[in-house]
């Protein structure tokens, strides 16, 4: 969760969680990991998580219960249609 941040568009006011952290194949990652970051500001990210868990929580077992290829992309994209359908959730 520390790795994302909430950021609002100025134009729009539209707030979306963007990931400002590198991944452990990026060339920075080892230097990134060095450093130690504690904030309260990953809670909005977490209690958006815990709400899509609990309201999904249903759709969820039944994909795994199915064991779904691609689960991320089906759980956001079909089951909760919280993404767009083009994207590919390789983060979830």
């Amino acid at each position: 969760m520390n790795d994302y941040k909430l950021e609002e568009d100025p134009v729009t006011k539209e707030r979306t969680f963007k990931r400002f952290a590198p991944r452990k194949g990026d060339k920075i990652y080892q230097e990134f990991k060095k450093l130690y970051f504690y904030s309260d500001a990953y809670r909005p990210l977490k209690f958006a998580c815990e709400t899509i868990i609990e309201e999904y929580e249903d759709e969820i077992f039944s994909l795994i219960a199915q064991e779904a290829h691609y689960l991320a992309d089906k759980l956001c994209s079909e089951k909760s249609d919280l993404c767009e359908t083009s994207a590919n959730h390789t983060e979830l």
